[in-house]
């Protein structure tokens, strides 16, 4: 995704467009999107608990629920209630998006219909 989206900004991958995996950080100073795996951002918070180098945070998938997301589904709530100045997007195609808003404080949700293809 990340090599995706540097050729589509016309950037080399590792400028403003990276990605760390375990074992694996593509990243730099002037990196300004960092696409990254839960485990890597669930150590990430460990090191810094309020996630201060970020200013929004999408969490993509979450109906695919594991330890690692559910966990950071609760540091996140508690970074969002330190720091109002964070957007944190939080999408999925099939989720109960009504517990996630009530979890996360009644936050709004956006719906964006989507189309069907056959296959």
């Amino acid at each position: 995704m990340a090599k995706r989206v540097a050729e589509e900004m016309g950037v080399d991958l590792s400028t403003k467009v990276g990605y760390s995996i375990r074992f694996e950080d593509c990243t730099s100073k002037e990196t300004i999107i960092k696409y990254m795996t839960d485990g890597v951002l669930l150590r990430e918070s460990l090191i810094d608990a309020e996630l201060n180098q970020y200013s929004a945070i999408v969490m993509d998938e979450a109906h695919e629920r594991s330890l690692n997301t559910d966990v950071l589904f609760g540091i996140l709530k508690k970074v969002a209630q330190k720091r109002r100045d964070i957007k944190i997007i939080i999408t999925s195609a099939t989720m109960n998006a009504e517990r996630f808003s009530d979890f996360f404080g009644k936050v709004p949700i956006f719906t964006i219909p989507g189309r069907t293809f056959p296959v």
